[in-house]
């Protein structure tokens, strides 16, 4: 059965080929849009009109999810990813030093403008300001406007690599999770997370991959959470916090990770990057059911 097996295999391989080379796009990139955008591709035609519409996440040459062309001054360009929808966030206000739109080039293929889902989940990670490799990383705050969608990470691996989160953007410690309720969530811009290079601290290189929502929380909303998120860091102790504004059911606690920062992403890891995360599991599985949020994906 064997040999079959892979002849069959190997017939399936040719014609996924052709039509990929015909101009289809592979499954996976279909998948991965659907998972990242939550926009259905169920014929050839949305197929069609997805890729004129705006591309499918594309891979880089260094095998992560490569960062959209974003030049300020070519409108021509990074429309074919992003249009900004009236009452959405506008990513075209921010522009870095090399002329690029920063918020668009973050992402990987097309974004789309569309509310949360009820129920659906988000988290962002947070903490003190500190050194990483001899540099400084500032603070970062439970309030903001980028975060992750779905399930967190379990562990900082899989936090850094598919988030692209750099050292040099955060230090890490604590994070927030949230639940849409039962209406529709905040009007966010919604995507695939593209890879990342370090500069202030060189050498560190993310792939990417992940869901990530960019959206705006009420002043009194992101000022709340960062005061919980001060007291969390005071004390180490999960806080839970339902926002009457938004609907959203939040969740403040600390991550316990020991290799947050300076270990992965780097060709050369430091010697310390052994330590396994397996102590601190077990309570915030614990403090996930107290509060009855699913935070740990299966």
């Amino acid at each position: 059965m064997i040999p079959e097996a892979i002849k069959e295999l190997d017939q399936y391989l040719r014609e996924v080929q052709a039509y990929v080379r015909s101009g289809g796009e592979a499954t996976s990139r279909k998948t991965l849009h659907e998972v990242a955008t939550g926009e259905r591709i169920v014929t050839r035609a949305d197929e069609a009109r997805l890729v004129e519409g705006g591309p499918l996440p594309a891979r880089s040459a260094r095998g992560g999810w490569k960062q959209n062309q974003a030049p300020a001054n070519r409108p021509d360009l990074f429309q074919k990813y992003y249009r900004h929808a009236p009452e959405y966030p506008d990513l075209t206000q921010r522009v870095d030093r090399k002329g690029n739109l920063e918020a668009v080039a973050a992402y990987s293929g097309r974004l789309i403008n569309r509310e949360l889902k009820p129920g659906e989940e988000v988290f962002r990670f947070f903490g003190p300001a500190g050194t990483t490799h001899g540099q400084a990383v500032s603070r970062s705050y439970a309030g903001g406007r980028w975060w992750g969608l779905g399930p967190a990470p379990k562990t900082a691996k899989e936090w850094r690599e598919k988030a692209a989160v750099l050292d040099e953007f955060n230090r890490d410690g604590f994070f927030v999770v949230g639940r849409v309720g039962d209406a529709v969530g905040p009007k966010a811009v919604v995507g695939t997370v593209a890879e990342q290079a370090g500069e202030r601290i060189p050498g560190q290189y993310l792939p990417g991959g992940a869901t990530q929502a960019y959206f705006l929380l009420g002043e009194e909303t992101a000022t709340q959470l960062g005061k919980i998120g001060e007291t969390v860091m005071a004390s180490g102790r999960a806080e839970p916090w339902v926002d009457s504004a938004t609907g959203i059911t939040f969740q403040i606690l600390p991550t316990g990770w020991k290799d947050s920062n300076g270990v992965w992403g780097y060709a050369h890891v430091p010697a310390w990057d052994v330590l396994v995360q397996t102590s601190r599991v077990g309570t915030r599985e614990q403090a996930t059911k107290d509060s009855r949020e699913v935070i740990i994906t299966p």
